[in-house]
């Protein structure tokens, strides 16, 4: 005979026997089991898991640990599973979660083979319920030692988690820990009162801060989908006929067109199509030579154009430098000009999204922006002043990518006067006065970021005493920039 002790708490045992086979009736209940249990974890995840997931419109907040990592995010109410790219930095759209085995799961958004129940006593008789992630073929020792660190455990827990890995894939019960020494693998109460496990959590090798530092980038991704793209490509040919010069080719307006836009509306095939340099000296052609009136449907294919792996890959920095430059140069010319109408706030609006998404985008986008960090930084103050508010917003949007990667680079990119002219044009947008919110939240955010990269932005920051400036600003958008504002004071004054 075998028997089989489930995770569903029953003992089952098969037989050969004739004399101890279960009835008929035993066998249909058996069997609706085994199908009910397929059927639960063929279903995907539900609607509530689905909440629980990070957001996939905030997925630049979210840094992958390693080449390859698999995480799942919540789009629009499914859930989508995205590869981490380290070459470009980013998540890649990898398709749809539809299904899972009856042990698979997520931990904090990330997908395991295994997910498994972990409670740690605490000090008064508590417990705190935790969870484990496992892939089938990894080290357990290497789990075991990563949930020790991310929740500061005492070291000697190692093999006894190791060995809960090891002992257990497959079933859902969970240890306690501090209820027996390394090596238990008890997983019910030792004792009725179990002991308390005295956790000392090592103290930070740095001071740590409520909303600081920005980690990861914000994008601007709206409209990447096949019908606001065809009014985009649809406009497009409609200016481009009526150009007697620099107009696109035939071939150009329309098979070139229509790869471009369709490459960029399949999202979720980022991780396995390409944007070739010829589609992209397409884009490139139409902002640095169509008149102002007309230039900007291309701008914003660039922004979008820019969240595509490929595309924004090392080896088209050169591209990327042209465009941004491009870019730049028609900001210049509609601040001089007297063309009103969308041009003027479509312009840049569109070029900033542009620039805040170059840093969201990829290795060879990221040099494109830092090269030409200095005009761009140079091109937000001059708009600083803006009257509308999602020029405001992406501009904003500029100055906190531009914080968030001089903080991973663990450096001040560009020339010696980058940090004056990034905290002067701080000063300039939070005593202006127009912004809302959302967009004070941002550049506070980046400037408390900036802080934590060089002594050379600190040093400058009081010396304009920025920090008075900015507590009156704060007080007047509510308790988060407030709180945003206390740890820049307490960086200023460390």
């Amino acid at each position: 005979d075998i028997a089989t002790a489930c995770h569903d708490g029953m003992i089952r045992i098969f037989t050969v026997e004739e004399q101890k086979k279960a009835s008929e009736a035993e066998k249909t209940a058996f069997h609706n089991e085994v199908m009910e249990s397929k059927a639960k974890s063929s279903s995907g995840p539900s609607a509530q898991e689905i909440a629980a997931l990070p957001k996939w419109e905030m997925n630049a907040s979210h840094i992958g640990k390693s080449d390859g990592q698999v995480q799942v995010f919540n789009k629009n109410g499914r859930a989508i599973a995205a590869q981490w790219s380290a070459t470009s930095a980013t998540w890649i759209e990898v398709g749809e979660v539809t299904g899972s085995n009856q042990n698979a799961g997520t931990v904090d958004g990330v997908s395991y083979d295994h997910v498994f129940p972990i409670e740690i006593d605490v000090p008064g008789g508590g417990v705190q319920n935790l969870q484990i992630g496992y892939n089938n073929g990894e080290n357990p020792f290497a789990t075991a030692q990563t949930f020790i660190d991310a929740h500061m455990l005492d070291q000697g827990y190692l093999s006894q988690i190791a060995d809960y890995i090891r002992n257990r894939v497959g079933e859902a019960a969970g240890p306690t820990l501090g209820m027996g020494g390394a090596g238990s693998s008890s997983t019910t109460a030792a004792s009725p009162t179990p002991v308390p496990m005295d956790i000392t959590p090592s103290a930070p090798p740095t001071p740590t801060y409520k909303h600081l530092p920005m980690v990861g980038y914000k994008s601007f991704e709206t409209g990447a989908d096949k019908k606001v793209l065809a009014k985009v490509s649809n406009k497009i040919r409609e200016f481009n006929s009526c150009f007697n010069n620099n107009n696109l080719s035939p071939e150009e307006a329309s098979t070139g067109l229509d790869t471009l836009c369709n490459t960029i509306a399949a999202t979720n095939r980022y991780h396995a199509t390409t944007i070739s340099d010829e589609v992209l000296s397409i884009i490139l052609k139409m902002i640095k030579d169509w008149s102002l009136k007309n230039v900007f449907p291309s701008i914003d294919l660039a922004r979008l154009a820019v969240l595509h792996p490929d595309a924004a890959q090392s080896s088209r920095v050169g591209i990327w430098e042209n465009v941004i430059t491009a870019a730049l140069d028609r900001c210049s010319d509609i601040e001089s000009s007297d063309l009103e109408g969308t041009p003027r706030t479509a312009i840049p609006m569109l070029s900033m999204r542009l620039f805040a998404n170059s840093f969201r985008g990829g290795a060879g986008s990221q040099a494109a922006a830092e090269n030409n960090l200095h005009r761009i930084l140079k091109c937000v103050d001059s708009f600083a002043t803006a009257t509308n508010k999602n020029i405001r917003l992406a501009l904003a949007t500029v100055l906190l990518n531009v914080s968030s990667y001089m903080k991973s680079a663990g450096r001040v990119v560009g020339d010696d006067s980058i940090p004056e002219l990034f905290l002067i044009t701080i000063g300039n947008i939070c005593g202006s006065g127009l912004y809302e919110t959302e967009a004070v939240v941002r550049v506070l955010v980046a400037f408390g970021t900036v802080l934590l990269v060089s002594d050379s932005f600190k040093k400058k920051a009081n010396d304009l005493n920025m920090g008075s400036m900015l507590q009156h600003v704060a007080g007047q958008h509510g308790e988060k920039a407030t709180s945003i504002v206390a740890d820049i004071q307490s960086i200023l004054q460390g």
